[in-house]
């Protein structure tokens, strides 16, 4: 019985991670921004549904809050505030930002496999999701893994957590300001 859930879980994984590269895809060649934002809502939603699969529900629902909910309302409100129309007339930073882009995407990406190959391509850790034993204390991790994300991310990394959402304030703020210094 273990066997076949653990099949169809993968079914599922397989399938949403297919549609996490499909939406990705649609993002990348949207030529609306709107759209574009629709294609990361879309693999957003895909990337949920891979943690549910894998039976991390706390991530699933993180997942659909921060990046389904907060993140694409912000980009949605930056792509309706900041005119693009002006850009269009211009035409030429485009082709120059494509041509200029590919390369320094690809370099980047060698660069960063070349740093994290040890760790992207290396054994698992098994202390990767190991709660201090004090924070463990009472919790079985396996079956309780909300209660074991939220107790190691509100004791061990509380301020990055804080620092992020100031990052993301500041990012709106930024974009509001500058959407009003173009209307002027």
């Amino acid at each position: 019985m273990e066997q076949a859930l653990a099949k169809i879980g993968q079914n599922f994984f397989l399938i949403f991670g297919f549609m996490a590269v499909g939406g990705a895809v649609a993002m990348i060649f949207a030529k609306s921004a709107v759209h574009s934002v629709l294609g990361f809502l879309f693999t957003m939603l895909s990337i949920a549904g891979c943690y549910v699969s894998l039976q991390a529900e706390f991530l699933g629902v993180a997942q659909i809050l921060v990046y389904a909910g907060g993140i694409v309302v912000l980009f949605l409100f930056v792509v309706m505030l900041v005119e693009l129309t002006k850009y269009k007339e211009q035409g030429g930073i485009f082709q120059l930002q494509t041509k200029v882009a590919v390369p320094v995407v690809l370099v980047g990406c060698v660069g960063f496999l070349l740093v994290f190959k040890e760790t992207i391509f290396g054994a698992a850790s098994k202390d990767a999701l190991l709660l201090r034993p004090e924070l463990a204390q009472g919790l079985d991790v396996a079956k309780q893994n909300a209660q074991a994300v939220s107790r190691g991310l509100f004791a061990d990394y509380l301020l990055p957590f804080e620092i992020l959402s100031v990052i993301l304030l500041v990012a709106l703020v930024a974009a509001v300001t500058i959407a009003k210094q173009e209307r002027i």
